[in-house]
């Protein structure tokens, strides 16, 4: 007996030590969503009694407590714009408090400017901050605050000439030496470096950097510690990519500027080097047209590099057709986590909380992005077009057409007070049947549509408000971003331009409601793009835009890739990709689809292109063979399939 129960035993420990333990799935950039190791995302100054912000800084102190800075007030560059800080206390950040502003005397006040924080190794923390009308004439300003930030030391001006750090946050060198990254835009844009060796009772100013043989323009540098002590800068350039330099003697001197294989869109970035020695950039990763420095500040993305110069894409903070995710600024904690802050829409302040042991990364090969290109364009049909308005069928309908997408309708409209929509009986079982539908089918939701429009006044239905609050609501429940709105035949403000004043005032409503899901209303109109652009802009709200139309270019005579162009990526919520009914998109002359690609390519749009009309007459009844043929070209040009 004691011969058996040993072999089980030796048998048991075998069958054990053969059992490997599963091992962790990776994740593949199909699976990718671009989201992993984020563990917090929440605003600081949510109810901020002022409309503007901008230019973030964070810092951990002492203790371990986190605090914030930025500049806030009507707009940038206005004199009431101040300094305010917040601290994260017990999981929440307190109210912010103005702590400086630009005061000069009783008749005279300018505007103060980009704040950053320090924590001296068991010291103050000390916030710098610049005052002055204009980047090339203001002049370098501290605080200290001997209690963490509770509590604040009168201003104190910098020495003459002295900035402090422009941006970003100072490093401490192990000679001691605080290193402040500094620049200046008076004459050109050129990089230098300032530093303390006993953390602000004496100052001394570095050189300025050389600018290489690509006369590079930058400023507001991060610093990076490398092996041997090495030192690195990145950061802005008007070159169209992130700059970087090299100093081997804790910053003294440094390399000529050189320019990375990185894109930046003339927009603050900042960077920080981990304890395991891997460097973490947080940035725009958008590359600006040929011939321009400037371009869209939408999204933000972090990146991770082992040497500072091939970078691996890492996380999308912010992508959105609601533009301005900006001036980021990043730290590690103590505890190992990072700690960045944000501009979101310089209508807040956003800060999120990363674990970098989780974050997926992938190689950013020649300067571009990693993921399929079926992520950038993606290809919907209207459901009402395939006879399957706000049905279950529309799903495999779509699915069999090819599609990736359904532009749902919210309904008949007629003289009822709504749409005559399925999702506001406050059923939701319904609700769940279409959403696990969709999950079934992988048919996702371009828009919610409110078609109902097409041949209704939105300028004059006094029942306006309900039906957009209605859209919205419906674009809530599938978590859809955009409401489709066309001002169709009693909208046109080509023949009604006697409308415009209604429906700019009723728009204007309907964008800070969709505001409030983070959403956009886009139009479709009868002007041009030139003129879309000046309603927009009269119409003065980013939730706002344009549902641009193949259909009413070319019935008006205008090159589409020139309309595209001239409206601008922004401004462009979704386009609806089809011609009139005659032929098929691949048949139709007015329709240069490689051409309208290469446009958007080089606009960095990306989005829903969905499929309205464009039928073949010969056969307009055959839905699927219609649509099929269309798809399967749109998906041919913008999908290489």
């Amino acid at each position: 007996m004691k011969r058996i129960q040993t072999t089980l035993m030796l048998l048991c420990v075998i069958l054990l030590g053969s059992c490997k333990q599963p091992e962790e799935k990776k994740i593949v950039l199909a699976d990718k969503t671009w989201k992993e190791g984020i563990l917090v995302e929440e605003f600081i100054n949510e109810n901020a009694p002022y409309p503007s912000c901008h230019a973030a800084t964070i810092v951990e102190t002492t203790h371990g407590e986190l605090v914030a800075s930025w500049f806030g007030g009507t707009k940038e560059r206005n004199p009431d714009v101040g300094i305010w800080v917040s601290k994260r206390k017990n999981g929440k950040w307190t109210e912010a408090v103005e702590v400086a502003n630009g005061v000069q005397n009783d008749t005279l006040r300018y505007p103060t400017w980009n704040p950053v924080l320090y924590q001296i190794p068991d010291g103050d923390l000390v916030l710098f901050y610049k005052i002055g009308p204009s980047p090339s004439t203001w002049w370098g300003m501290l605080m200290r605050s001997s209690d963490e930030g509770e509590t604040w030391s009168s201003p104190e001006k910098m020495p003459e000439d002295y900035l402090g750090p422009i941006k970003n946050k100072p490093v401490l060198l192990e000679n001691g030496t605080l290193l402040l990254p500094s620049s200046v835009e008076g004459n050109g844009w050129n990089l230098r470096m300032e530093s303390t060796p006993d953390f602000g009772k004496t100052w001394v100013m570095g050189d300025t950097l050389p600018k290489g043989v690509n006369k590079i323009n930058a400023i507001q540098p991060s610093v990076l510690f490398h092996e041997n002590g090495k030192l690195q800068q990145i950061g802005r350039t008007r070159n169209r990519h992130l700059f970087s330099t090299w100093s081997e003697d804790n910053g003294k001197t440094w390399s000529d500027l050189e320019l990375l294989n990185m894109p930046n869109n003339s927009s603050g970035t900042d960077a920080v080097t981990m304890k395991n020695g891997e460097h973490v950039l947080i940035y725009n990763h958008v590359w600006p047209d040929e011939g321009t420095t400037k371009s869209y500040r939408s999204p933000l993305n972090i990146a991770i590099s082992k040497d500072g110069v091939n970078w691996d894409a890492s996380l999308v903070l912010e992508d959105s057709k609601i533009s301005q995710y900006s001036y980021p600024s990043i730290i590690q904690g103590k505890d190992g986590m990072l700690h960045c802050v944000y501009t979101w829409r310089r209508q807040k302040i956003k800060y999120v909380k990363i674990d970098p042991s989780k974050l997926v990364s992938f190689p950013i090969k020649d300067g571009v992005w990693p993921g399929p290109t079926k992520e950038r364009y993606k290809v919907a049909v209207c459901d009402w077009m395939i006879l399957k308005r706000q049905k279950l069928g529309a799903f495999e309908r779509a699915k069999e057409i090819g599609a990736d997408g359904i532009e749902m309708d919210m309904g008949g409209l007629g003289n009822r007070e709504t749409f005559d929509s399925k999702f506001l009986s406050g059923d939701t079982i319904e609700e769940e049947v279409f959403k696990n539908k969709a999950a079934e089918t992988g048919i996702g939701f371009s828009s919610i549509a409110m078609s109902g429009f097409y041949a209704q006044s939105f300028a004059k239905r006094p029942t306006v408000k309900r039906m957009v609050n209605d859209c919205i609501e419906v674009m809530k429940k599938f978590n859809v971003q955009v409401g489709y709105l066309p001002l169709g035949t009693q909208g046109d403000l080509v023949k009604n331009p006697e409308l415009r004043p209604a429906i700019i005032e009723r728009l204007r409503w309907a964008g800070k409601q969709v505001e409030k899901i983070n959403g956009v209303i886009a139009i479709e109109t009868s002007l041009s793009a030139a003129e879309e652009k000046e309603l927009l802009k009269e119409i003065g709200n980013r939730n706002i835009k344009i549902a641009f139309n193949f259909a009413n270019a070319i019935k008006n005579g205008r090159d589409i890739s020139k309309e595209l162009k001239t409206l601008g990526r922004d401004n462009i919520a979704q386009i609806h990709a089809s011609n009139t009914d005659g032929v098929w998109i691949e048949n139709d002359k007015a329709i240069d689809l490689p051409k309208i690609k290469e446009t958007l390519d080089k606009m960095h749009w990306k989005g829903w292109l969905i499929v309205e009309r464009s039928r073949d007459t010969s056969m307009v009844r055959e839905v699927v063979k219609n649509y099929s043929a269309n798809v399967a070209y749109l998906k041919k040009v913008f999908q290489n399939k």
